[in-house]
Protein backbone atom coordinates (compact mmCIF):
# COMPACT_ATOMS: atom_id res chain seq x y z
CA UNK A 1 0.00 0.00 0.00
CA UNK A 2 1.76 3.16 -0.83
CA UNK A 3 1.83 6.53 0.71
CA UNK A 4 -1.55 8.30 0.74
CA UNK A 5 -1.60 11.70 -0.88
CA UNK A 6 -3.61 14.30 -0.01
CA UNK A 7 -4.03 17.57 -2.75
CA UNK A 8 -5.10 21.22 -1.39
CA UNK A 9 -8.54 21.90 -1.62
CA UNK A 10 -9.17 25.06 -0.32
CA UNK A 11 -8.53 27.33 2.26
CA UNK A 12 -10.98 28.14 4.86
CA UNK A 13 -10.92 32.33 4.76
CA UNK A 14 -13.46 32.89 7.82
CA UNK A 15 -16.66 32.22 9.54
CA UNK A 16 -19.49 32.65 8.46
CA UNK A 17 -23.05 32.67 10.65
CA UNK A 18 -23.29 32.02 14.34
CA UNK A 19 -23.91 27.84 13.90
CA UNK A 20 -20.51 26.97 12.96
CA UNK A 21 -20.34 27.86 9.58
CA UNK A 22 -16.77 28.90 7.49
CA UNK A 23 -16.10 30.09 4.35
CA UNK A 24 -13.95 28.51 2.20
CA UNK A 25 -12.19 29.40 -1.02
CA UNK A 26 -11.64 26.73 -3.24
CA UNK A 27 -8.04 26.78 -5.21
CA UNK A 28 -8.46 27.25 -8.87
CA UNK A 29 -6.19 24.18 -9.93
CA UNK A 30 -8.85 21.68 -8.19
CA UNK A 31 -10.36 19.82 -10.52
CA UNK A 32 -14.01 20.32 -11.43
CA UNK A 33 -15.26 16.55 -10.82
CA UNK A 34 -13.26 16.19 -7.20
CA UNK A 35 -15.49 19.52 -6.57
CA UNK A 36 -18.87 17.59 -8.02
CA UNK A 37 -17.93 14.71 -5.59
CA UNK A 38 -17.84 16.83 -2.58
CA UNK A 39 -20.71 15.53 -0.03
CA UNK A 40 -21.10 14.61 3.79
CA UNK A 41 -20.53 10.57 3.46
CA UNK A 42 -16.96 11.51 2.48
CA UNK A 43 -14.15 13.35 4.65
CA UNK A 44 -12.08 16.54 4.04
CA UNK A 45 -8.78 16.55 6.33
CA UNK A 46 -6.87 19.14 7.97
CA UNK A 47 -3.41 18.68 9.08
CA UNK A 48 -2.91 18.93 12.82
CA UNK A 49 0.69 18.64 14.07
CA UNK A 50 1.79 17.23 10.70
CA UNK A 51 -1.18 14.46 10.80
CA UNK A 52 -4.63 14.30 8.69
CA UNK A 53 -7.32 14.40 10.66
CA UNK A 54 -10.56 13.81 8.97
CA UNK A 55 -13.68 16.19 8.74
CA UNK A 56 -16.90 15.58 7.67
CA UNK A 57 -19.56 18.04 6.63
CA UNK A 58 -23.13 18.25 8.03
CA UNK A 59 -23.84 21.13 5.50
CA UNK A 60 -21.99 22.24 2.31
CA UNK A 61 -23.31 25.19 -0.17
CA UNK A 62 -21.61 26.70 -3.29
CA UNK A 63 -21.43 29.94 -3.80
CA UNK A 64 -20.23 30.54 -7.13
CA UNK A 65 -17.08 28.27 -8.74
CA UNK A 66 -14.65 29.29 -6.00
CA UNK A 67 -16.19 29.91 -3.09
CA UNK A 68 -18.28 27.41 -0.36
CA UNK A 69 -19.98 27.29 2.68
CA UNK A 70 -19.27 24.44 4.98
CA UNK A 71 -20.21 23.09 8.38
CA UNK A 72 -18.59 20.71 10.15
CA UNK A 73 -19.75 17.54 12.29
CA UNK A 74 -19.13 18.27 15.91
CA UNK A 75 -18.40 22.32 15.14
CA UNK A 76 -21.47 23.64 15.45
CA UNK A 77 -20.67 27.20 16.95
CA UNK A 78 -18.97 29.96 15.80
CA UNK A 79 -16.17 29.56 18.24
CA UNK A 80 -15.29 26.31 17.26
CA UNK A 81 -15.36 26.86 14.42
CA UNK A 82 -13.08 29.45 14.38
CA UNK A 83 -10.33 27.86 14.76
CA UNK A 84 -9.98 26.49 11.65
CA UNK A 85 -9.58 29.94 9.73
CA UNK A 86 -6.81 29.65 7.45
CA UNK A 87 -6.16 26.35 7.73
CA UNK A 88 -5.90 24.61 4.49
CA UNK A 89 -8.79 21.69 3.28
CA UNK A 90 -7.24 18.68 1.80
CA UNK A 91 -8.98 16.21 -0.29
CA UNK A 92 -7.42 12.72 -0.71
CA UNK A 93 -6.45 11.10 -3.47
CA UNK A 94 -8.26 8.18 -4.58
CA UNK A 95 -5.03 6.82 -5.90
CA UNK A 96 -4.11 5.30 -2.76
CA UNK A 97 -7.56 3.82 -2.93
CA UNK A 98 -6.82 2.35 -6.59
CA UNK A 99 -9.32 0.29 -8.17
CA UNK A 100 -7.21 -2.81 -8.30
CA UNK A 101 -7.46 -2.82 -4.32
CA UNK A 102 -10.87 -4.31 -4.72
CA UNK A 103 -10.49 -6.48 -1.38
CA UNK A 104 -10.92 -3.59 0.67
CA UNK A 105 -14.86 -3.70 -0.54
CA UNK A 106 -15.64 -7.24 0.37
CA UNK A 107 -18.42 -6.72 3.21
CA UNK A 108 -19.60 -3.57 1.42
CA UNK A 109 -23.23 -3.46 0.67
CA UNK A 110 -24.11 -2.09 -2.67
CA UNK A 111 -26.94 -0.36 -5.02
CA UNK A 112 -26.72 -1.02 -8.07
CA UNK A 113 -29.00 0.66 -11.46
CA UNK A 114 -29.70 -1.57 -14.18
CA UNK A 115 -29.54 -0.06 -17.86
CA UNK A 116 -33.39 -1.14 -17.51
CA UNK A 117 -33.32 1.70 -14.72
CA UNK A 118 -33.97 -1.19 -12.22
CA UNK A 119 -32.62 -0.57 -8.35
CA UNK A 120 -30.66 -3.70 -7.00
CA UNK A 121 -29.26 -3.75 -3.65
CA UNK A 122 -26.69 -6.39 -2.11
CA UNK A 123 -23.24 -7.20 -0.47
CA UNK A 124 -19.66 -7.49 -2.16
CA UNK A 125 -19.08 -11.01 -0.91
CA UNK A 126 -15.85 -11.70 -2.31
CA UNK A 127 -13.00 -10.08 -4.84
CA UNK A 128 -10.93 -12.38 -7.46
CA UNK A 129 -7.91 -11.09 -8.73
CA UNK A 130 -7.78 -12.48 -12.36
CA UNK A 131 -5.39 -11.41 -13.91
CA UNK A 132 -6.35 -8.14 -16.54
CA UNK A 133 -9.66 -8.46 -15.32
CA UNK A 134 -9.99 -8.22 -11.37
CA UNK A 135 -13.76 -8.85 -10.37
CA UNK A 136 -15.99 -8.11 -7.33
CA UNK A 137 -18.36 -10.99 -6.40
CA UNK A 138 -21.59 -9.16 -5.58
CA UNK A 139 -24.38 -11.41 -3.93
CA UNK A 140 -28.27 -10.28 -4.57
CA UNK A 141 -31.19 -12.07 -3.25
CA UNK A 142 -28.88 -15.60 -3.08
CA UNK A 143 -27.71 -14.75 -6.42
CA UNK A 144 -23.85 -14.59 -7.39
CA UNK A 145 -22.81 -12.21 -10.19
CA UNK A 146 -19.50 -11.20 -10.79
CA UNK A 147 -18.39 -7.64 -11.80
CA UNK A 148 -15.52 -6.40 -13.38
CA UNK A 149 -13.84 -3.90 -11.41
CA UNK A 150 -13.69 -1.12 -13.68
CA UNK A 151 -13.88 2.57 -12.92
CA UNK A 152 -16.99 2.98 -15.35
CA UNK A 153 -19.25 0.62 -13.02
CA UNK A 154 -18.62 2.37 -9.98
CA UNK A 155 -20.27 5.41 -9.38
CA UNK A 156 -19.57 6.48 -5.87
CA UNK A 157 -17.70 4.26 -3.03
CA UNK A 158 -18.40 5.85 0.85
CA UNK A 159 -15.78 4.04 3.11
CA UNK A 160 -17.18 5.59 5.85
CA UNK A 161 -20.77 4.08 5.10
CA UNK A 162 -19.26 0.71 3.75
CA UNK A 163 -21.67 1.68 1.00
CA UNK A 164 -20.85 1.45 -3.17
CA UNK A 165 -23.40 2.90 -5.64
CA UNK A 166 -22.24 0.27 -8.91
CA UNK A 167 -23.79 1.04 -12.44
CA UNK A 168 -24.80 -2.29 -13.83
CA UNK A 169 -24.06 -3.15 -17.41
CA UNK A 170 -26.27 -4.69 -19.99
CA UNK A 171 -26.61 -8.73 -19.98
CA UNK A 172 -25.14 -8.38 -16.33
Amino acid sequence: MGKERFLTLATVRKTFGKGGELLLKIHPDVPQNIIDQLNEKEPVFILVDDIPVPFYFIFLQFKGNDKAIVCFENYLSEKLAEEWVGYKILYKSKEEKSIESGSGLVGYSFTAKTPAETILKGIVSGFYDYPGNPCLELELDGEIKLLPLHPDFILSVSHKDRHIELLLPEGL
